[in-house]
């Protein structure tokens, strides 16, 4: 039979040591339980150069956006009245090849994202009373500004 001594100074620093990696992995848990550096996450999606959006056509007149706000109640219907410009659904990936013309719109109430929009007749719900500013960009499927927009105030009373 083989006995083993551990000195008491041994088994205090082998506590310490176990308490300072559980407290470490508890830390990290709490702080970012899947990703645990967030020195390699990206900030914002990059976009290959091989994405930047054509040039205007020759022979293509440039797109025109208006907005179109018919409020009853808490909602409002909303009317993208476009010129030279087509909506297009997102397929899930995002397109690398933007075709003039073509695209979808961001919306934005009051000044923040609310989502993008794929068609040009939707409806905003359960708006609270007050003014409300909507602005309408129109990008292309690649998600690249027009730089077209429209903005709108209405009320909800």
């Amino acid at each position: 039979m083989k006995v083993v001594i551990v000195s008491l100074r041994n088994l205090i620093l082998g506590g310490i040591v176990l308490l300072i990696v559980l407290v470490a992995g508890i830390f990290l848990l709490v702080k970012d339980p899947l990703n645990v550096s967030d020195s390699y996450r990206q900030q914002e999606s990059s976009v290959p150069a091989s994405a930047m959006p054509m040039v205007q056509p020759e022979g293509k007149e440039k797109p025109s956006l208006n907005l179109d706000v018919k409020v009853e109640g808490n909602t409002a219907e909303v009317s993208l009245l476009t010129q030279n410009f087509q909506f297009v659904s997102d397929n899930g990936e995002m397109d690398l090849q933007a075709v003039y013309g073509e695209g979808h719109a961001h919306l934005y109430l009051n000044g923040e994202p609310k989502g993008m929009i794929y068609q040009p007749e939707f409806l905003l719900k359960k708006l609270p009373k007050g003014e409300h500013e909507l602005r309408v960009e129109l990008n292309y499927s690649n998600h690249l500004p027009y730089k077209i927009e429209a903005v709108q105030k209405f009320v909800v009373e």
